[in-house]
């Protein structure tokens, strides 16, 4: 890693998620313009596009055990070294999010939210996914002290606030401006003897939500704090692991002296069994380390071998620097400054290229020069630029690129189905302009031609209609087989590991050595139903997709004998994608312990090695038979979501020339009823050609409207697809 000397402000550049910010905009700019070419039927699908893209955000997770240095990594990362306090364990007690590139409700710079009365015992006695995940995957987590813990932060927090207690359940404050202290008032833990000055609020706070100007995101993002998770209040824990569920990219923060300890190792866990690849994880305070040359290699070494050991298969961004350093970097302090100067660490900092070897004492400091070059030294060898890179990878792999690729695509066959339409028009004004200077008499075999448009019209309507629904059923016919398959297929790797087990337990007690705890974690039976389920949702997904592709052409055969070559032929076809769902439930685990007197008692009471087999045959069915039946469900989800939004559009482009071509009749019988009168006069002719002009700018409107979505679409499937997979 290497810095270079230029023009270029260091500590500002890098601005992640500029390409999507830029997509985002260009979307927004081309759904304005559409929303002014298509027919009063298709606007309210351009408006809740329009609204969803003015919602899009990216939601990223610093997740990380406390004293990891989470906070002062925020600070670095948002470019606002004294944003959080740091000098305060623990700092979060709550989750915080702080918004950057998105409005304020209300015009707020910050509002904190408080628990209500019946989120104590909610937060105590857990429930769903991330509290089973915890009880299965957390070490030693006992869910009896949440109760514990919950009592005593509401005993503490009536102390604190007397009467104004029940008044703030369920409430929440709200700043036009945050001042410098106000967060410690609401999320900072403060000591236990109920300090006025810190954490006057945090014991009743729920979230804080900080509405910030400025940081290093293009594309609206919020970064979510989370509570350290091995704080030593459980209940934080709690709403640590509740948090993770939102995100679309998590920074794991690790410290270099105790890299990826069981809690670390537990958290990652979880966010794999979300489903949540989108995963870099930071080696902060490696300045805490005395040889860097020595230990450094062999921290990351570690961690990458643990991560190897743990996810097979998937490539986890390791990153490694000092949130210390580049809080440093951009405010830069010479005590501070010379602090890190005296530590063995600060030769580390001459692989930036900026420093030499005879300037890391006080000579590093004698001249504004040499404190500049000290200062980008710092930055590039902190980490943070990396970290950067990273997080702006692996936003192109989330769900708000997933979003932006759909409402791209369904412009793109909207804006088509308009310029069809729209030449279509200028032909039919074109043409009866010619009638009209045609000095040949009107019969009435030409209302007979328009009294057969008008049929053939209502026919293409009715058409339309009748297709929407054979499609539907076709489609739910579709999900349903493919449900039911998918489902037998992971029943069938239950089944088949589950005699398995029984053979094996049947072995080993038939021996008459039975173990002293005997262990059903699932890990082989979980990664074999991940495989199942992936392979076989990709194969849902393709179904899906390439009968999308099949029938939308179809549907535009309808209009072919109206709209002159209409050319609507659906350019995405299989390059549609189905996002594949969260793989949770794979997460759990099921753990017998033989020595406790139940098991004793249940092995004493079945009759032979054979019976017990058989029973644990049976319960290894049971516990991944709703798991199985989970995951098929949330397949199932995302199937009808492709299906109800694809299909919607792709209908709302064909009722889109349908009106238009409503239009088409109109003016035929317009023509029509203007040819048995006399000849028309100047400003009837005037208005004809006026008409005639105003129809060939809109349909050079549609041209290159059209051109800029299918560029739009081509640059997402290929620069951001190709990098989102190199990237993984």
């Amino acid at each position: 890693m290497h810095a270079t000397r230029s023009g270029e402000d260091v500590y500002t550049s890098g601005r992640i998620g500029a390409r999507l910010e830029g997509l985002r905009q260009q979307l927004l700019s081309c759904g304005d313009v559409l929303a002014g070419l298509v027919e009063p039927s298709a606007r309210p699908l351009i408006a809740d596009a329009l609204h969803n893209l003015r919602q899009l955000e990216c939601r990223i997770a610093v997740v990380g055990q406390i004293k990891s240095g989470k906070s002062s990594f925020i600070n670095a990362l948002v470019r606002n070294p004294r944003f959080l306090p740091t000098n305060v364990t623990p700092w979060t007690t709550a989750v915080t999010n702080l918004h950057f590139g998105q409005p304020s409700p209300g015009g707020y710079a910050a509002v904190f939210t408080f628990l209500q009365r019946t989120e104590w015992d909610q937060l105590a006695e857990g429930g769903g996914t991330i509290r089973e995940l915890t009880e299965r995957l957390v070490p030693d987590f006992e869910p009896q002290l949440l109760q514990q813990h919950a009592d005593m932060l509401r005993v503490r927090a009536k102390e604190r606030l007397g009467d104004e207690f029940e008044k703030l359940l369920g409430q929440a404050h709200f700043f036009l401006n945050l001042d410098p202290g106000t967060l410690e008032h609401y999320v900072c833990s403060g000591d236990f003897a109920g300090s006025p000055s810190i954490g006057k609020y945090s014991d009743i706070t729920k979230s804080a939500d900080i509405y910030c100007q400025q940081g290093p995101f293009d594309f609206p993002s919020t970064i979510v704090d989370t509570p350290g998770t091995n704080d030593p209040f459980l209940i934080r824990d709690e709403i640590t692991r509740r948090s993770l569920g939102s995100a679309d990219v998590y920074i794991v923060v690790l410290t270099a002296r105790q890299p990826l300890s069981d809690n670390d190792v537990a958290l990652l866990r979880i966010m794999r069994g979300l489903n949540k690849d989108r995963i870099v994880v930071l080696i902060n305070r490696i300045d805490d380390l005395s040889d860097l040359d020595t230990e450094l290699p062999q921290v990351v070494s570690f961690v990458r071998d643990k991560l190897a050991m743990e996810f097979p298969g998937s490539s986890i961004p390791v990153v490694y620097g000092s949130a210390w350093w580049a809080n440093q970097a951009l405010a830069f302090d010479e005590d501070a400054a010379a602090r890190i100067l005296r530590r063995k660490s600060s030769s580390y900092l001459l692989r930036a290229g900026l420093l030499r070897a005879n300037e890391l004492g006080s000579v590093a400091l004698a001249s504004a020069d040499a404190r500049e070059r000290m200062r980008q030294s710092l930055f590039a060898m902190s980490g943070l630029p990396a970290v950067n890179q990273a997080v702006d990878t692996l936003m192109g792999m989330a769900h708000p690129t997933y979003v932006l690729r759909q409402i791209t695509r369904s412009f793109a066959e909207m804006a088509r189905a308009c310029e069809s339409a729209a030449r279509s028009e200028l032909q039919i004004l074109a043409a009866s302009g010619n009638a009209r200077r045609d000095p040949a008499p009107v019969t009435d075999e030409r209302l007979a031609i328009y009294a057969q448009e008008r049929e053939l019209l209502a026919g293409v309507a009715a058409n339309i209609e009748a297709s929407a629904a054979g499609i539907e059923a076709q489609l739910a016919r579709i999900i349903q087989e493919e449900k039911e398959r998918l489902r037998a297929t992971l029943q069938v790797t239950i089944d088949t590991h589950a005699a398995r087990e029984r053979d094996v337990l049947i072995d080993t007690l038939s021996r008459g050595r039975p173990p002293r705890v005997w262990t059903h974690e699932g890990v082989e039976l979980r990664r074999a139903l991940a495989n199942e389920f992936r392979v076989g949702f990709e194969k849902a997904a393709h179904r899906l997709t390439s009968f999308h592709a099949r029938v939308v052409p179809e549907l535009h055969k309808l209009m072919r004998s109206l709209v002159p070559e209409p050319d609507l032929a659906d350019p995405r076809g299989e390059t549609l994608a189905i996002p594949t769902p969260t793989i949770a439930p794979l997460s759990r685990m099921l753990v017998l312990d033989l020595e406790t007197s139940k098991w004793r008692v249940f092995w004493s009471r079945l009759p032979s090695p054979e019976a017990s087999g058989a029973r644990i045959e049976a319960l290894i069915r049971d516990e991944f038979a709703p798991i199985a039946d989970e995951l098929v469900q949330l397949a199932g989800n995302e199937f009808h979501h492709f299906s109800t939004t694809t299909i919607r559009w792709s209908f709302g482009a064909c009722r889109n020339i349908q009106h238009a071509l409503k239009r088409r009749l109109e003016l035929l019988m317009a023509d029509y009823d203007a040819a048995l009168r006399p000849a028309e006069s100047d400003k009837a002719a005037q208005d004809r050609d006026e008409r005639l002009r105003a129809q060939a700018q809109r349909l050079k409107d549609n041209e290159t409207l059209t051109q800029h979505l299918e560029t739009l679409a081509q640059y997402i499937d290929t620069v951001l697809k190709t990098e989102g997979t190199g990237s993984t």
